[in-house]
């Protein structure tokens, strides 16, 4: 089969660090939502035969993408014996805590369940996809999501309704540099999903992105404060924007601010986009602005 897929960047607007477990992964609760910044793939499936793969950004066109990582593990997973030919037309920034390769990843499981002779349940769609990476579950779901233990419990929460700016910086980091930054300074959890927890179950539509936008938080911000002071720089410039509430995404670098329409999300673009030119360190940020949305996949078709 062909199809012709879509997957969505996600920001995480908590993201607890509760534990580190002696596997090395780390137990976490983390409330994420994705994003209308889409990746799109064209997968052809096959029958026996190898995995090829392409990419409009060189460096991603390894055979260790996840995007080929995601037919093996799913042929190891299911049995089946699937062969593909997949190009992955990449605009989510890489490096950059937005979840553009998880996303990828569990839109390619997708397609395989569609194109397999018995469909898999959500529920073992999601546990195979945990194996791959702790984003790629909740991209499965889509829209707003708690995530809990390393990634692999979800539970669906309301969407919200409004904008982001997300900048992505010249610098990337590196997920377990990140972690290891978290471990080897000791820093301990502000918990501040259960607060948002409370709020949104609170929220009525005039005053929801505002509620939410209050009690954000993210632990590895401080992990990646550690590193480099380019976070701390970017979330301060947005806040200085108009953003409602902002912070790094995930493990980083990427940072976001949250707004309630397109126009103040845009204005507040405009602003930034002035006050990086100034700065040369910042100079090559890249700006994105993208409403919350309510699913992590498309299929756009399929034949």
């Amino acid at each position: 089969m062909k199809f012709h897929l879509k997957s969505a960047a996600k920001i995480n607007l908590t993201l607890d660090i509760l534990s580190r477990r002696a596997d090395g992964y780390h137990e976490l609760a983390s409330i994420v939502h994705t994003l209308g910044i889409w990746d799109e793939i064209e997968l052809e499936t096959t029958t026996g035969e190898a995995i090829s793969f392409s990419c409009n950004v060189g460096e991603l066109s390894g055979d260790d993408n996840l995007c080929v990582r995601a037919v093996q593990m799913w042929n190891e997973a299911t049995g089946d014996d699937f062969g593909a030919r997949i190009h992955l037309e990449k605009r989510i920034p890489t490096g950059a805590g937005l979840g553009g390769g998880s996303g990828n990843a569990a839109a390619i499981l997708l397609a395989l369940n569609r194109a397999t002779t018995v469909e898999r349940t959500p529920e073992k769609l999601r546990e195979i996809g945990a194996k791959l990476g702790a984003d790629v579950p909740l991209f499965l779901e889509g829209g707003a999501v708690l995530m809990e233990g390393i990634g692999e419990k979800i539970t669906p929460l309301a969407p919200l309704s409004g904008w982001v700016l997300v900048t992505k910086p010249e610098i990337s980091f590196a997920t377990p540099a990140i972690y290891r930054s978290w471990d080897q300074n000791q820093l301990q959890s502000n918990q501040d999903t259960p607060c948002c927890l409370e709020i949104w179950g609170q929220r009525d539509e005039k005053s929801e992105v505002r509620s939410v936008a209050a009690c954000i938080g993210n632990d590895l911000e401080r992990a990646a404060a550690k590193i480099s002071d380019v976070p701390a720089q970017l979330v301060e410039l947005l806040r200085n924007c108009g953003a409602l509430g902002a912070q790094m995404s995930g493990s980083g670098s990427a940072c976001f601010g949250i707004f309630e329409t397109e126009i103040e999300a845009q204005k507040g673009r405009e602003k930034l986009a002035l006050a990086l030119a100034k700065l040369v360190p910042l100079q090559n940020s890249q700006l994105f602005v993208a409403p919350f949305c309510a699913r992590g996949l498309e299929i756009l078709s399929a034949q």
